[in-house]
């Protein structure tokens, strides 16, 4: 088998609702496995804890799914899930701090405020970033990887941006 060090092109998409937004997650959840990294960037409110409430239940989960703003690490064991909340770090020596190491290797990580801690995490990662639409339900998201992805994002929606 082939495998190639560059990284898929961007993917641009819209989510229309907080539903479209939970079925991409969903697909993600199939797409991602544990060793992986899912860096989640956006305003407040744009979606990313209902993206990972989407990824979740995908990969089994049935509880709630809340930001763990005050806890930082929340674990969904059933799914090997390790959902991180680095809104309230000062960079990557509190995530470091907070145990990430132990989770890496073994759940599929999604972080939440990916952008503050980016240096705790290792290189090969999924990129989404989301941001408000023109309409209050719209939001734009963006999918890059990072490092070598080996084809695993060719199902994705969304239009490749080929540059």
């Amino acid at each position: 088998m082939k495998t190639s060090d560059a990284a898929p092109s961007p993917r641009f998409l819209r989510s229309d609702s907080e539903e479209d937004t939970l079925r991409l997650g969903a697909r993600l959840g199939e797409v991602l496995r544990p060793g992986d990294i899912l860096c989640l960037q956006g305003e407040l409110g744009t979606g990313k804890t209902v993206l990972v409430r989407g990824l979740a239940r995908s990969r089994g989960y049935r509880g709630p799914v809340t930001s763990p703003s005050f806890t930082i690490i929340q674990l969904y064991p059933e799914a090997s899930v390790c959902h991180v909340d680095a809104y309230r770090l000062d960079g990557a020596g509190d995530l470091l701090d907070a145990g990430i190491e132990e989770y890496t290797d073994d759940w599929l990580c999604a972080v939440e405020w990916a952008d503050r801690v980016r240096g705790a995490l290792p290189v090969n990662a999924l990129l989404v970033s989301l941001r408000y639409g023109v309409s209050d339900d719209e939001r734009i998201v963006l999918i890059e990887a990072e490092g070598d992805w080996d084809g695993r994002l060719a199902g994705l929606p969304g239009e490749p941006d080929d540059g």
